[in-house]
């Protein structure tokens, strides 16, 4: 099988279950100047309109030191809040400590600036901790550097942080999140969906929390209540592909695999992203579509040659084809690239057992043609509807010779009961199959690829 699609959280878990605060807004009294100028801490203009009245104070030089620093920080907030300003808001707010080296709010906005583009976690999390020395009061602050630390999985400084925040702000609807981001990477998911509770009720506008809830409701079992946080993070926002992504993860736990992949094609659509990509191949490799799932993971390696559990899924995959080399060297990938991927790692041990046992290729891989076309029956006396289904797809086909070349092979080196016992299982797996075929919760590919598994399993 391949990886659980939740061990996906393992590479972009922050990423996809923490909208870590944003740009906090910059609070506080403003100085007499900004706010007749309208370059006011706090305010609600637009980011264009508060950076020509900061323009204009800090152009005009008036005012102490202190108010130049604190007209910069306003600016450099608003100008992060712009595209592309990012590297003006940096130098402004170099500008700012420069000034005035007890201006509190201006190392919280940096170190929050560079957390927010990805900068050097040390620095944020030291201008962070300078801004809470110079202010213990700044709830803001703490929040953020729980940010950072989480990011960095240190999470017992992060839920310290967040704690803090929450005793100074008891209403801090962002800090109720993203403790409960923390708390679900620790694996206290009910401690999570509390959290998640509690942000959602001081902010219910809050798609994101529904969304990293539905994870943690997953964790817990609850997937009924997964799948409502799901459809309502959707409801709020459908423009964001990750919502879609996890609602197909929900799906997929509860095996409606059509719908996991109705929800990952429009992830994609939103948004190409190689863990979509995965999740959407896994889907397919589950559904028995054994072609569609490796379009998938090479889909997802192109876009990230880098992505380990593209490889280890495609390693399952090529083991599921017959393709042993490749498996094998999928594995090894996902260890050089993940060496505590412990999936991968089982993986390329039962590889290189099979390779011993059976050598690097099979006489026949499975997605090879074969001397004779079409499945193990003359499909021009198929009478069964079951059967006329088979020969008239391609990878059904291939998947009813596998099983009986397979059956034909193991039959041949079994012996007394052994013997006895192969037979009377591969008669109940045909009677079964014809008459289970079009009934409802029956899939043909999947019971066909499981048995295919267990025959090959049994191999001596």
């Amino acid at each position: 099988m391949p990886a659980s699609a939740q061990s996906m959280f393992s590479r972009s878990s922050y990423r996809t279950l923490c909208f870590a605060a944003g740009l906090v807004a910059v609070l506080g009294t403003a100085p007499a100047f900004a706010a007749d100028t309208e370059c006011a801490l706090g305010s609600k203009a637009p980011p264009a309109q508060l950076i020509s009245a900061c323009n204009t104070a800090i152009e005009q030089a008036s005012g102490s030191p202190r108010d130049q620093s604190s007209a910069l920080v306003v600016r450099a907030d608003a100008q992060a809040r712009t595209s592309g300003g990012m590297t003006q808001a940096l130098k402004d707010v170099d500008r700012a400590i420069a000034l005035d080296g007890k201006n509190a709010r201006a190392y919280r906005l940096r170190g929050d600036l560079m957390r927010e583009a990805g900068g050097d976690a040390g620095k944020a999390t030291a201008d962070l901790s300078m801004a809470i020395t110079l202010d213990p009061n700044d709830a803001e602050a703490y929040e953020l550097r729980g940010v950072v630390y989480t990011e960095q999985h240190r999470l017992d400084r992060a839920l310290a942080d967040y704690d803090q925040a929450i005793r100074l702000k008891p209403d801090y609807a962002q800090a109720y999140a993203d403790r409960g981001v923390a708390f679900y990477l620790r694996g206290d998911n009910e401690k999570a969906v509390q959290d998640y509770d509690e942000a959602i009720r001081l902010d219910p506008d809050r798609p994101r929390t529904f969304t990293n809830r539905a994870a943690a409701y997953k964790k817990l079992g609850q997937i009924d209540k997964a799948l409502a946080d799901d459809h309502e993070a959707i409801r709020r926002d459908p423009k964001v592909p990750e919502y879609f992504d996890n609602r197909g993860l929900t799906y997929a736990a509860m095996k409606e695999y059509d719908k996991a992949i109705a929800d990952y094609d429009q992830a994609i659509k939103l948004q190409p992203k190689p863990n979509f990509l995965t999740n959407r191949g896994d889907s397919y490799q589950f559904k028995g579509e054994l072609g569609s799932a490796l379009s998938d993971y090479d889909a997802a390696l192109r876009l990230d040659p880098d992505f380990a559990l593209a490889y280890n899924n495609r390693a399952v995959l090529f083991r599921k084809m017959g393709e042993r080399a490749k498996a094998l060297a999928d594995y090894e990938a996902a260890l050089r690239l993940d060496p505590g991927n412990d999936n991968a790692a089982a993986g390329r041990r039962a590889m290189l057992a099979e390779i011993k046992k059976f050598g690097a290729e099979p006489p026949r891989p499975l997605n090879a043609p074969s001397e004779r076309s079409g499945p193990s029956f003359d499909c021009a006396t198929a009478v069964r509807e079951v059967e006329k289904v088979i020969c008239a797809d391609p990878q059904l086909s291939v998947l009813d010779l596998g099983i009986s070349e397979s059956y034909a092979r193991l039959l041949k080196v079994s012996r007394g009961r052994a013997a006895s016992e192969l037979r009377s299982t591969q008669r109940d797996f045909i009677a079964e199959r014809n008459a289970r075929f079009g009934k409802p919760g029956y899939d043909l590919r999947l019971a066909l690829q499981r048995r295919l598994d267990t025959l090959r399993d049994a191999a001596p």
